[in-house]
């Protein structure tokens, strides 16, 4: 039987996690908006009808990544973001039934995590200017190549996590 993973292993991978996908997702937004569409599952339709991913843009509700990245890109002004505090747990440990003799690795790959962020952000300008506060809930998935995703290549290189849902505003 593997050893099944602890609250310790659920803290570490979440943490982890959110640093990663945190780290280089907000310096996207502010200079490689290009790049926003591989932050996200690919678009798909569950069965029940619910499209992935969900991102919630400021009460703007956009379900295909492609969209968000060009409307980003082309509507939005220069943002520079002061990220203040960033909160992290397993939201679902077992997304789809492992047996009993699954690796750990197959446990971490088989999780959602449930990410919060709150910070400042900067519009227009790139130094000077009011910060204004926001709020951006992200529920991170792992990254399963079988669906679409552009998974990890050859060195290890890629995003080991995705936002399968998001929520992000402007807090007044």
């Amino acid at each position: 039987m593997a050893t099944k993973l602890g609250e310790d292993d659920f803290t570490r991978v979440s943490a982890h996690a959110a640093e990663t996908v945190t780290d280089a997702y907000y310096v996207a937004l502010a200079s490689a908006r290009g790049t926003l569409a591989s932050y996200y599952v690919p678009k798909a339709v569950l069965p029940s009808g619910k499209l992935l991913p969900q991102i919630s843009y400021n009460g703007t509700v956009i379900s295909d990544p492609e969209e968000f990245a060009n409307l980003y890109l082309t509507q939005m002004p220069f943002t520079y973001f002061e990220i203040q505090s960033i909160n992290a747990h397993v939201l679902n440990p077992a997304l789809a039934p492992l047996d009993q003799t699954a690796s750990k690795k197959e446990q971490v790959a088989n999780m959602s995590i449930l990410v919060q962020v709150s910070g400042y952000v900067r519009l227009i300008e790139r130094k000077e200017g009011p910060m204004r506060a926001f709020s951006d809930t992200l529920i991170l998935v792992p990254n399963k190549e079988e669906v679409g995703a552009k998974g990890k290549d050859k060195t290890g290189e890629g995003k080991s996590w995705l936002i399968q849902n998001q929520n992000f505003r402007f807090v007044v």
